[in-house]
C-alpha cells in the first residue's frame, strides 16, 4: 500500500487529498481545504497553512507528496511570488515530515485524469469523483488535490 497526499496550493484555499493505493484500488483517506483569512498578514496566513498541513502529515503519515507546479503565466508577478511562498511552505512541511515531493504541471495532471490538458473545473470534479467512486467531488480544490495524488501514482507506474 502507498499513501499519497496531493496538494492544490493556494493562499486563500489550499486543498489536500490523501489516497491509499492498494494494488489497483484507490481508497480515499481524507480530503479537505485549509482556509486562511484574506484580511490577515501574509506571514500569518503562511503560518496557518504550515500548521494545518503539519497536523495533517502527523495524523495521516503520507509517504509521498504530489503538488501542482506554479503556472508559467501569472498575469500578476506579485501573485506568482505569493504562490511561490505558499508552495514553499508545503514543501517545507513535506521535508519536515521526511516525505519526498513530486511536482506536476496543471495541464499534465488534467490530461492524466480527464484525457485533456485543458479540462475545466467541473470536468475535473466529475472525473476525479467517478474514478474514486464518489460521484462528483463537490469542492474544486479537493478534487484538484486528489487529482495530483492520482497523477503521481500513474506517473510512478509508467515505464520511463
Amino acid at each position: 500500500m502507498q499513501r499519497i497526499i496531493g496538494i492544490d496550493i493556494g493562499l486563500r484555499f489550499t486543498g489536500y487529498g490523501i489516497i491509499d493505493f492498494n494494488e489497483r484500488k484507490e481508497i480515499i483517506v481524507e480530503g479537505g481545504v485549509i482556509k486562511t483569512d484574506s484580511s490577515d498578514d501574509l506571514h500569518v496566513r503562511l503560518g496557518a497553512i504550515f500548521e494545518d498541513l503539519n497536523q495533517i502529515y502527523k495524523k495521516f503519515s503520507p509517504q509521498v507528496t504530489s503538488i501542482e507546479d506554479l503556472h508559467s503565466r501569472y498575469r500578476n508577478l506579485k501573485t506568482a511570488i505569493i504562490m511561490g511562498h505558499a508552495r514553499g511552505v508545503a514543501c517545507a512541511v513535506s521535508s519536515l515530515n521526511h516525505t519526498p515531493v513530486y511536482h506536476y504541471q496543471a495541464t499534465q495532471i488534467k490530461k492524466m485524469i480527464t484525457g485533456s490538458g485543458r479540462a475545466d473545473k467541473m470536468q475535473m470534479m466529475k472525473s476525479v469523483g467517478l474514478r474514486l467512486g464518489q460521484g462528483v467531488i463537490k469542492n474544486e480544490h479537493v478534487a484538484d488535490a486528489f487529482a495530483a495524488a492520482m497523477c503521481h501514482k500513474m506517473m510512478s507506474e509508467s515505464p520511463q
